[in-house]
């Protein structure tokens, strides 16, 4: 208070002051306002000490001398230090009371020390986007409802889901507890599950029912009786009060056919107007969890932010299926659906080159996500998109609308699929059946060959990439460590790779990135 823009010199003028028993305004807002009010001090009594009767001389000689050592010292510090702490000590201050540590901030080197370098690879780019947009929702109001924070609370989510007959009521009800999580995560969820059934007993003139198969022939009750649905409401009760999960069942004609799987462009495009963050559709077999949402809406925000609000709809982040290979011990998770070569194939469009990759040839998903955004844009988008109107395909009609192939195809709404090539592993979906993978087993790679391929790639893009680090360039990924508590006990552990490794930020060499079989 005394010196707002030189705190340091505060303790030694108040510890001389007070020792001579000086009183003077602690309010003073200037150096000159300063001076006056020592000089005040230095020439009456009543202002030295209003209590006191008398001075004695030698008392009035020695605080005289030692107030103008005390105005030495302050124009002395005021003058020549230059000290100014006041900006360091406002910055602490907002840190504080935002409740977030930027003290990275005060860590980074002058301008004049910092060299840039002369290009950015593709891989730090991507680190850049990052960057852009943590800064982007730190930076912009905690009111403004136009930042993006990678969380599930508050966020309002469309999911839907298709299901026929009760042959595949058992992975519904995985689904449905993943949906749940979206609620305990904060999130405002509305569920819709579409869904029809045969008729269980056809009369002479009923046409023949194109799902029948997919039905159950192991019991004819309807596919949510009374019964089921009171169990269903026990397991949609959301216990976070920050959260709400509403749940819809849409029952529609087995007339439809396959072409049921186009009830939800429907329900999308009739609540498009309500300020949904997301919305999902997917098959009654695949799984899909709250992290691959939230990875799903943080890396469409990455993407605005490289590409810009125009380009964003030519692009969707995709994912890819994998399923758990039942016969083996590990029971590994793989990937079956897709010709891989030695290497991934990358995308190079401007502004998003070496970041990501598709999957090839086709891009079949069984699911997709879309944002407000996009489904607005892919009504008109050519050649032949529309969206929100589905023709009737021949062949693999489901695999073209629900699986989204048509939404990649090059034909018809000609989006490119995006799958990141750090963090592909947030976008992997599982099939619960896990067993599509037999009918192709020279296309079955496992999901962590899949990963080399992908490391050994952001290494070969950025040789000196560091793949698992903080800002400060050190490691921060999984730890590990002895623990053995009983000294006697053997341990057959060897930590040097993992050293090594940490060392390294995470990067792996080039034995390490060959294919483990």
């Amino acid at each position: 208070g005394l010196l707002p823009s030189r705190p340091i010199a505060f303790p030694i003028i108040f510890h001389t002051l007070t020792a001579s028993q000086l009183s003077f305004p602690l309010h003073t807002k200037s150096s000159r306002d300063l001076a006056m009010s020592l000089s005040l001090c230095s020439n009456s009594e009543k202002l030295i000490n209003p209590y006191a009767t008398t001075q004695p001389k030698t008392r009035r000689k020695s605080q005289f001398i030692i107030t103008i050592f005390a105005a030495a010292i302050i124009f002395f510090y005021w003058k020549y230090v230059g000290v100014d702490l006041s900006s360091s000590t406002r910055r602490t201050s907002l840190s504080n009371e935002d409740g977030e540590s930027n003290n990275h901030m005060h860590l980074s080197k002058p301008k004049s020390h910092m060299k840039e370098p002369e290009s950015e690879s593709a891989y730090e780019n991507h680190k850049k986007a990052q960057k852009m947009a943590m800064e982007s929702k730190k930076s912009t109001s905690s009111s403004s409802s136009s930042s993006f924070v990678p969380t599930l609370r508050g966020k309002k989510v469309f999911f839907e889901v298709v299901t026929v007959g009760l042959k595949q009521f058992s992975y519904l009800e995985d689904i449905i507890d993943s949906v749940r999580d979206l609620c305990e995560a904060g999130a405002y969820v509305s569920f819709h599950i579409t869904s029809s059934n045969c008729n269980p007993n056809p009369g002479p003139s009923d046409h023949p029912c194109v799902i029948r198969n997919q039905s159950s022939e192991e019991t004819k009750e309807d596919n949510f009786n009374v019964e089921t649905i009171s169990q269903l409401n026990e397991r949609v009760k959301c216990r976070n009060p920050e959260g709400s999960l509403d749940v819809s069942i849409h029952l529609v004609s087995p007339d439809w056919g396959k072409q049921i799987v186009d009830h939800h462009r429907l329900l999308f495009y009739e609540h498009i107007d309500q300020d949904f963050d997301v919305f999902v559709h997917t098959e009654d077999d695949t799984l899909i969890r709250p992290s691959n949402i939230i990875s799903f809406m943080d890396e469409m925000e990455k993407v605005r932010l490289l590409v810009g609000d125009e380009r964003l709809p030519d692009y969707s982040i995709g994912f890819m299926r994998y399923e758990n290979e039942i016969e083996r011990d590990d029971r590994r998770r793989v990937v079956w659906e897709f010709n891989w070569d030695d290497e991934v194939e990358i995308v190079s469009h401007p502004g998003i080159e070496g970041l990501y990759f598709t999957s090839p040839p086709w891009h079949h998903q069984g699911m997709f996500m879309a944002t407000t955004q996009q489904l607005l844009a892919w009504k008109t988008r050519g050649p032949d998109c529309h969206f929100h109107k589905i023709e009737r395909r021949e062949g693999y009609h489901t695999e073209r609308i629900s699986g989204a192939l048509d939404l990649y195809d090059v034909d018809y709404c000609n989006v490119t699929q995006l799958l990141p090539l750090d963090s592909l592993d947030d976008f992997l979906i599982h099939h619960l059946p896990n067993l599509n993978n037999k009918r192709s087993p020279s296309k079955v790679i496992s999901t962590r060959d899949l990963h080399k391929m992908r490391i050994w790639k952001i290494q070969d893009i950025d040789l000196d990439a560091t793949i698992y680090t903080d800002e400060n360039g050190a490691y921060n990924g999984i730890k590990m460590f002895f623990d053995e508590r009983q000294k006697d006990h053997s341990m057959h552990f060897d930590l040097n790779d993992y050293n090594q490794y940490v060392k390294r930020g995470g990067k792996l060499t080039d034995d390490q990135v060959k294919y483990w079989k």
